[in-house]
């Protein structure tokens, strides 16, 4: 079962989707998306109704239209946003809370997790961990560098990024080695904006939630 949602942050109200499972449960899961991919369609749609399917509520919500748009929010806004994303799914009775962020998003949850997270699954975050390897020279210009270990995140975090990604997999990985409870799941063939075999992509985000 799905339905259209709104979130209320402060002053402002933002669309978005949830997804039920048919039995009761206390299991929640927050999709944050890309600065241009998401949350509706494709993967996020898919993942969304299989984690519901699975025993978890799915909560998806349009903070941002464009790239444009992030230009105009602050550190605070990000923080606000993620965390009326987290007390949305808490005020449904759910116990644990999973976020899944992808790209930008990821970014957001590295810098900003509330402490009422339990897991954390992040696709592609857009970060290059210092002194990374392999790096494509244009990234450094597009992405923030971030020193490993800088994160204050205790709980259980998967990264899913693919091989053929422009974000180094090498950055990845310091990244995942520099978190208190991290790991780096490469997926062969596949891109930043995970087009290419979305079924891996589920699997091993739907294994890294609570059962």
């Amino acid at each position: 079962m799905s339905e259209d949602v709104t979130l209320e942050v402060g002053d402002s109200t933002y669309p978005g989707r949830l997804n039920t499972p048919e039995e009761s449960s206390d299991h929640g899961v927050l999709l944050v998306p890309g600065a241009g991919h998401g949350p509706f369609g494709d993967v996020f749609l898919r993942v969304s109704r299989r984690a519901a399917a699975e025993g978890h509520h799915v909560a998806r919500f349009e903070t941002w239209m464009s790239p444009g748009d992030l230009e105009d929010k602050t550190d605070e806004d990000f923080r606000a946003e993620l965390s009326a994303g987290v007390d949305f799914l808490r005020s449904l009775g759910c116990s644990t809370i999973t976020v899944v962020a992808k790209s930008f998003g990821g970014r957001i949850a590295l810098e900003h997790l509330p402490d009422t997270v339990d897991r954390l699954v992040l696709w592609a975050p857009a970060v290059l961990a210092e002194n990374a390897e392999n790096v494509p020279e244009d990234a450094w210009d597009n992405l923030p560098s971030v020193t490993p270990g800088e994160f204050d995140i205790d709980v259980p975090v998967r990264i899913l990024q693919g091989d053929d990604d422009g974000i180094s997999l090498d950055s990845a990985e310091r990244i995942a080695e520099g978190l208190a409870d991290g790991e780096l799941v490469v997926l062969p063939d596949e891109d930043h904006s995970f087009l290419q075999d979305h079924e891996r992509v589920i699997e091993e985000t739907i294994a890294f939630l609570p059962a």
